[in-house]
């Protein structure tokens, strides 16, 4: 009695502590979750690649010095000369690759940006999942508790009237069989509860839960916005894919620049001079200016452009049948998530009158034993009957919560 006692009074005084509500702990996990940070780093890359990718339409500066110090020189030469030059040259045209190439990193950064609201909300659902787990779980001890007491004032009772000469022992001893068998169910409830809480606190990143109550959930966080099968097209998963696939586009684009030729201008300045300041050289000019257009074109490279080309083209069907399958695995989310919230609401109904009349099956079945009317066995059943009813109660009330989550994780809204 003493431990049960204990357990309960642990269970008080956890939710009368400082309470972490759903939206904490919703915050709390997202800023914690380790794919996610590994997903923000990935989009910081993508976003990074843009910028990579956009250097390649600015020009170019160059700057170089060299110094020369012949043991003999030729006719044609002097013993010491150093020269200074800058450089500027920029690519007039090579069809459009680097622009496409850029255009391809940005769909790419997209894709990044989606997937990681995807993981995101991923991670919400599994937090809302997690924290109604150990509400039930919370509720469920409460419960186990509650019958554990029930057998032990019906154990007492029942040793009273066994002494008296009014129950027989074996009687007294389903009773106590019954009474032991509550106690393990406590034990496993707590254990239950125990591991509930810990999976929260894994969650939240190793966050320390022990002295922290949960917050009750309420009616009002069921409200859900009218939805619709059109808008399942734009999950943020389908959105990634089509950034893929864009960005493929892109890479073909990219890849068929090579079938075109570059043109590419230059102007460069140089200094010459005497001895390592290029400050003048005799007999030859001080300085020099050089304009250059050059023109290159691939006319042949072994169908290497080609076979690239059809390998992105493969790569972006490829991605193009993973937007299909996707599309039908969210549609059959959307509509499970719909089936499982109908039965979740009429599950709940029906448990809260199931409750009702196993408390009041209990009210009249002691009543009746306690007048003699009624046998150990019809109680020992009426509280049985009467902790199902609190379990299947606890349960289908979280269950509607659970399945507004999923629905709304389905949909993408808060």
């Amino acid at each position: 009695m003493k431990k049960i006692t204990l357990i309960s009074l642990a269970a008080t005084l956890t939710t009368s502590l400082w309470a972490l509500t759903l939206d904490e702990a919703i915050n709390i996990a997202v800023e914690n979750n380790y794919n996610l940070q590994e997903q923000n780093y990935i989009l910081e890359e993508s976003k990074e690649n843009i910028e990579l990718k956009r250097a390649s339409l600015m020009p170019n500066v160059d700057l170089s010095y060299s110094y020369n110090d012949r043991d003999k020189a030729s006719s044609s030469q002097t013993k010491k000369d150093s020269t200074a030059t800058a450089k500027l040259s920029y690519n007039l045209f090579n069809g459009f690759k680097d622009i496409k190439s850029m255009q391809s990193a940005k769909f790419l950064a997209k894709s990044s940006s989606f997937t990681l609201n995807a993981k995101t909300q991923d991670i919400v659902l599994n937090t809302k999942s997690t924290y109604i787990n150990l509400l039930d779980q919370h509720k469920n001890l409460a419960t186990t508790q509650d019958a554990y007491k029930l057998f032990e004032k019906q154990y007492e009772d029942a040793k009273i009237r066994f002494e008296q000469g009014l129950l027989a022992k074996n009687d007294l001893l389903q009773v106590n069989v019954n009474m032991l068998d509550a106690k393990q169910d406590v034990m496993t409830a707590k254990k239950d509860y125990q591991v509930a809480r810990l999976e929260l606190s894994n969650l939240l990143g190793g966050k320390d839960l022990s002295n922290v109550g949960i917050d009750e959930i309420h009616i009002k966080e069921l409200a859900l916005d009218k939805h619709s099968l059109e808008d399942l097209e734009s999950r943020s998963e389908l959105e990634a894919l089509k950034m893929n696939i864009e960005s493929m586009n892109a890479l073909v684009d990219t890849q068929k620049a090579d079938f075109y030729p570059s043109v590419d201008t230059s102007y460069s300045y140089s200094q010459f001079g005497n001895d390592m300041s290029p400050d003048g050289r005799g007999s030859y000019p001080d300085n020099q200016n050089v304009g250059t257009i050059s023109a290159s074109w691939n006319l042949y490279e072994g169908g290497a452009d080609a076979s690239q080309i059809k390998i992105y083209l493969s790569q972006k069907r490829q991605v193009l049948a993973q937007l299909d399958r996707t599309r039908l695995d969210i549609k059959l989310q959307y509509e499970t998530a719909l089936l499982d919230l109908d039965v979740a609401k009429q599950n709940y109904e029906t448990s809260k009158l199931s409750l009702e009349q196993a408390k009041e099956n209990y009210n009249i079945v002691e009543s009746r034993y306690k007048e003699g009317l009624s046998s150990t066995t019809d109680l020992i059943d009426a509280n049985y009957l009467l902790s199902k009813a609190k379990q299947r109660y606890s349960k289908s009330y979280y269950d509607k919560f659970l399945a507004v989550a999923t629905l709304k994780r389905v949909l993408e809204v808060k």
